[in-house]
């Protein structure tokens, strides 16, 4: 019942050029990690269409991954995404696995797991991946306790548990994440993604987000916080786009109707989708 959720990925070199990379010059390395993960976000939306329209469960078979996102050029949310990086990554060559992460950022509280990272071994160092969390970007690795990349982002490790900062603009440190550094078989996604996106109040539910990386390196940002319309019913769903340079906002524009919504998503997410 649930063995695609082990599977290797058949064709990593579709995989690569997916998300515009070469498949005769890569090589199981930090360099091509690190471009991979850049890469990935250029080309590879956060995507939760699915579950806010048709409050659909989605799959995290590597097979169904690998048809929705190289084969059908969409995107994706945290289990989704996360899960056919890891299944890329051992085709590829890298050592690595999953962890289950807890959203801590602007919280009091600890939250249930409702996350997921992964991990690489490589040149005796861990390195922390995520290209799912939809409102950060990591374009780039952070390595264990090495302090922040260039990026901005450092993995602290505190009596066994781990936590993931961004560094903020007057140079104090955010916590983001959560986690511990245990390896989590895929399966252990299959409740959270439940949650996630079944759940009537999830955020995945009712606001539409969609993000991707510009080729400067901007963030592109759509939302639509109305929930979406019944079977049956008209779209005429207000939603806004963005372009931010961290939290700087180049560009801002609003916009209105299912059909303008659909060119946007082609236009600036690469993503053909219909409304129905």
């Amino acid at each position: 019942m649930y063995e695609d959720l082990y599977y290797n990925i058949e064709d990593s070199s579709a995989y690569l050029r997916r998300i515009g990379m070469d498949p005769a010059e890569f090589k199981p390395d930090k360099e091509h990690l690190d471009s991979l993960l850049k890469h990935h976000h250029q080309h590879v939306p956060f995507d939760n269409l699915d579950v806010w329209d048709k409050a659909a469960l989605p799959s995290l078979g590597i097979p169904d991954l690998f048809d929705k996102v190289v084969n059908r050029r969409r995107g994706g949310y945290c289990f989704e995404l996360n899960g056919l990086l890891e299944a890329a990554l051992r085709t590829l060559g890298y050592d690595c696995y999953s962890v289950e992460i807890k959203i801590v950022r602007g919280r009091d509280f600890m939250p249930p797991s409702r996350h997921r990272g992964v991990i690489v071994l490589l040149d005796g160092k861990k390195h922390f991946c995520d290209i799912g969390l939809g409102f950060t970007f990591f374009p780039e690795t952070t390595i264990f306790n090495e302090g922040y990349n260039k990026f901005g982002s450092k993995v602290v490790c505190r009596d066994g548990i781990f936590e993931v900062f961004l560094r903020n603009e007057d140079g104090s440190d955010m916590r983001l994440l959560w986690f511990r550094d245990i390896p989590a078989d895929p399966v252990e996604f299959i409740n959270p993604n439940f949650c996630c996106s079944q759940d009537p109040a999830s955020g995945f539910r009712t606001r539409l987000s969609m993000v991707i990386m510009t080729p400067e390196g901007y963030r592109e940002n759509l939302v639509c916080d109305a929930p979406a319309p019944a079977a049956g019913a008209k779209y005429s769903p207000e939603f806004k786009v963005t372009i931010k340079d961290g939290h700087k906002v180049l560009s801002e524009k609003t916009y209105c109707g299912a059909e303008a919504l659909e060119e946007v998503l082609l236009k600036d997410f690469g993503v053909d989708y219909r409304f129905e």
